[in-house]
C-alpha cells in the first residue's frame, strides 16, 4: 500500500527547489525524440584489450540527471526492496501518487543504483519512468503539495 505523509505541503526550500530544477526538464521530456543518449559497444583496443560496453548520456542527459535531487544519508538499497519503491518501477503510473519525500527517494535510487547498474538510467528513460518523475516533480511545484 503507498505511505502518504502525513504533512503533504513541502517543508523544505531546498526540497522544493530541487523538484523545480527537475521539473523544468519536463517540456524537453515530452519532446519527440529527446536525446537522452546512447550505447557504447565493446570494442578492441590496439593492445588486444577489450572495452566494455557503457551508456553515454548526451548532453541534455547529463543535464537532466544532474537535475535529479539526490539525498544523503539515505539507504536507498534497502529502500529499493519495499513494496512501495517496487510499485513505482512495476506500475509508473503510481508516480503520480508519490510524495515528495518519495520522489527524492526515488531518484536517489536511480541516480545511485546507475553506479551499479550500467545502464539502469536509460532503463528508467526507455520506460517512461524518467518522464512521469518529471512530471509528478512539477505537480508537486505547481501546488507546493505532496499530494
Amino acid at each position: 500500500m503507498h505511505r502518504r505523509e502525513e504533512n503533504p505541503i513541502i517543508s523544505s526550500q531546498s526540497t522544493l527547489a530541487a523538484l523545480r530544477s527537475l521539473s523544468a526538464f519536463l517540456p524537453r521530456l515530452q519532446q519527440p525524440g529527446f536525446d537522452f543518449g546512447h550505447w557504447v559497444p565493446s570494442t578492441q583496443r590496439k593492445d588486444g584489450v577489450w572495452t566494455m560496453p557503457y551508456y553515454e548520456l548526451s548532453a541534455d542527459g547529463l543535464a537532466l540527471v544532474r537535475a535529479m535531487p539526490v539525498q544523503t544519508g539515505f539507504d536507498w538499497p534497502a529502500w529499493m526492496q519495499t513494496a512501495g519503491a517496487r510499485a513505482y518501477f512495476e506500475d509508473h503510473a503510481r508516480v503520480a501518487e508519490a510524495t515528495a519525500h518519495d520522489l527524492m527517494k526515488l531518484t536517489t535510487s536511480l541516480v545511485r543504483g546507475d553506479r551499479f547498474n550500467e545502464g539502469a538510467l536509460a532503463s528508467a528513460f526507455e520506460s517512461g519512468l524518467l518522464l512521469a518523475i518529471a512530471r509528478r516533480a512539477a505537480a508537486l511545484t505547481e501546488t507546493g503539495h505532496g499530494s
